[in-house]
């Protein structure tokens, strides 16, 4: 068997950890690259990104990763674009190649549904509620499949605790920012990481808190688990599911500060986790975290051995194999 994977490959992207995954199941596999692409240059991209509204256009220029799944003899294709064209999976069905979609994103990023119109042998959301709706509606071939740790990288043999910091990683957005700026206003120590702040925030109290660094892999599950604890607020559109980052976060046997979905109950033990479900429910964990110094590492150590046993990428992958060779 040999696994084409769809998707950008950069350091702890969800394509590099399907990649890392199967390399460590001792199954071979092709990083394929993305289906959509973008050029670096601002000029160029704003052009780049009118051009694609052509079906046609997009269509041509995805073509070369349906070339190279079927040049290096893949077997299956697993992809994490939801923007993958239906040709491309048309094409690959075509000389006999299932493919599998992994969408990794909340239901507002789902674009203009395409996926459903592609001849998938297998489409995997993480959330619920929209597995359901598919499932009941559409009769396709939908499951749920949450995200992942990667038990490579996601672990840590730091001592939990030693900065007395609530640490955020990941992007910004504007419900993140607006919790940010909250938590600060109630002197909740942050340390942020992740790339730079979106341009159109010219002046926000949280960047007074930004690392400037970003962090991946082993140096992130290190970060994680030395902090007081890990904030793990959710996007508006998770409605029932998670995201990674409580995942990577668990898995680094971090004490993890998750927004409550229905999906949380599911997937972690009450003692796993430290959950809110509003802003004065965050900051008495938060404040409670940092004043432990480090007396909560078991809740850590709980996570990480349910994280590494029950959500890894390679338990994940293992359903999605099965489903392609069903």
């Amino acid at each position: 068997m040999r696994v084409g994977v769809i998707g950008p490959q950069h350091p702890d992207s969800f394509a590099d950890n399907i990649c890392d995954s199967l390399d460590q199941m001792g199954i071979d596999n092709v990083r394929l690259g993305p289906a959509q692409v973008r050029p670096r240059n601002a000029k160029f991209a704003a052009a780049f990104d009118v051009a694609r509204r052509s079906v046609a256009f997009d269509e041509r220029l995805q073509a070369r990763v349906a070339r190279r799944a079927l040049h290096y003899e893949c077997t299956v294709v697993v992809t994490v674009e939801g923007g993958t064209s239906p040709a491309v999976i048309t094409e690959l069905r075509r000389n006999g190649v299932p493919a599998a979609l992994w969408f990794p994103d909340h239901i507002t990023n789902l674009g203009r549904l395409q996926m459903l119109m592609a001849p998938y042998a297998a489409l995997f959301f993480k959330e619920p509620s929209l597995v359901e709706r598919l499932t009941a509606t559409l009769g396709l071939p939908v499951s749920y499949l949450p995200e992942a740790c990667n038990p490579h990288w996601h672990r840590s043999d730091e001592s939990q605790g030693v900065d007395p910091v609530v640490v955020v990683a990941g992007g910004m957005y504007p419900s993140r920012l607006l919790l940010l700026e909250r938590l600060i206003a109630a002197d909740v120590p942050l340390a942020i990481y992740g790339g730079i702040f979106p341009r159109w925030v010219s002046d926000h109290p949280a960047m007074q808190h930004h690392t400037g660094r970003y962090i991946a892999r082993q140096q992130k599950a290190d970060v994680f688990r030395r902090a007081a604890a890990v904030l793990n607020n959710l996007h508006p559109g998770e409605v029932d599911g998670v995201n990674c980052r409580l995942f990577e976060a668990t898995g680094s046997g971090a004490v993890v500060l998750a927004e409550h979905r229905s999906e949380v109950d599911n997937l972690f033990e009450a003692d796993e986790l430290l959950t809110w479900s509003d802003f004065d429910e965050l900051v008495h964990l938060a404040r409670t975290a940092v004043a432990a110094s480090g007396t909560l590492a078991e809740v850590g150590d709980k996570a990480a051995l349910r994280a590494h046993a029950d959500h890894s990428y390679a338990n994940r992958l293992t359903v999605i194999l099965e489903h392609l060779h069903s």
